[in-house]
């Protein structure tokens, strides 16, 4: 009988955004599971906010990957999850070696997790679910924990995964046109000083709320156009379930968008189709230009962490003038 469960997503806000789903099924599913979720601090609210009942640990997502360098904060992390007796170990579908090696070494009677080439200590797994590399990541980590509830022989999880309910963390009655310029890399960042362009001319018709980043060329917003710099995720949340369109890049906020079915208008860069918003789909403009070789450089199972187009830098971004996205938002806004 499985009374302690421990699951290891430790990494950025969108990944766990469209992990949130299994974890708040496993949840309604198994009231009586102790639920352990290990992430960073930069996705630690969502689950505080919307699975109240999991116990939360995080750890630094780079200091955790690379803890095989550092014998002393690898023997911390061990005693933290050998103290917490788990039963079984899920791990994410992007999880890497450190997960995979506290997962064999907790205790635990079963690991499940992804079959990964790309980590070296996959075979400590237990259970390793493949991939045919062209389905949804959210899609993928939901199979995952539909072969943890397979193994364990209870009642399966429903055959369609379902979008997060983001519900708890309330909703800001705005109805603006929202942009966050943002990404975790700068390489998937559309222009910002398009941007700014772009707020400009939609605010002439439009309430426009603008997520500031801290950025010198900000200061050329018009007066009109209202800037928020977001003190936490709840209010980041609760601004992006009032909006009536989001703008922005393949980042955290645009799963946000995706799961509380705000439509949008993405600047997909370099991310694969893979990473395309999971829900809502009919809502969402995605730009990506098809005739571009290098789109997307990104691989599913990493980032390249630069632009590897050398004789045109950054062409999947420049490609998208002001003009043309105005002008595709502007048919959008008209037609909703």
């Amino acid at each position: 009988m499985l009374k302690t469960l421990l699951i290891s997503k430790v990494n950025q806000l969108g990944d766990n955004v469209v992990y949130l789903p299994v974890v708040q099924s496993l949840v309604a599913a198994h009231p009586e599971w102790r639920i352990v979720v290990l992430t960073s601090p930069t996705a630690a609210r969502l689950y505080e906010v919307c699975c109240p009942k999991v116990e939360v640990i995080t750890y630094v997502t780079a200091d955790f990957n690379g803890a095989w360098r550092h014998p002393a904060r690898l023997w911390r992390f061990w005693r933290d999850i050998r103290t917490l007796k788990p039963d079984a170990c899920l791990l994410g579908g992007d999880q890497g070696s450190v997960a995979h090696m506290l997962a064999r070494c907790s205790g635990a009677r079963m690991s499940v997790g992804p079959l990964s080439e790309r980590v070296k200590l996959n075979a400590l797994l237990n259970l390793r679910v493949p991939t045919d590399g062209q389905e949804h990541v959210a899609i993928y980590n939901w199979r995952i924990a539909q072969a943890l509830i397979g193994r364990l022989k209870l009642p399966a999880l429903p055959e369609k995964m379902p979008p997060p309910d983001l519900s708890a963390f309330g909703r800001e009655e705005h109805g603006s046109v929202v942009m966050h310029a943002g990404a975790s890399r700068a390489y998937k960042r559309w222009p910002l000083e398009r941007g700014v362009e772009l707020a400009n001319r939609l605010s002439a018709q439009h309430a426009v709320t603008w997520f500031e980043q801290g950025e010198p060329g900000e200061e050329m917003l018009k007066p009109e156009v209202r800037r928020v710099k977001p003190g936490s995720l709840d209010e980041l949340v609760r601004v992006l379930a009032g909006a009536r369109h989001f703008i922005g890049n393949n980042s955290g906020p645009m799963n946000l968008a995706s799961a509380l079915g705000v439509p949008g208008t993405i600047f997909n860069g370099p991310s694969t189709p893979n990473w395309d918003p999971p829900w809502h789909t009919d809502g969402f403009d995605i730009l990506r230009d098809p005739k571009l070789a290098c789109q997307p450089c990104d691989l599913l199972s990493h980032p390249v962490n630069a632009c590897q187009n050398t004789q045109r830098p950054m062409a999947c971004m420049d490609r998208w003038s002001v003009d043309e996205v105005h002008r595709r938002i502007e048919t959008r806004l008209a037609a909703a």
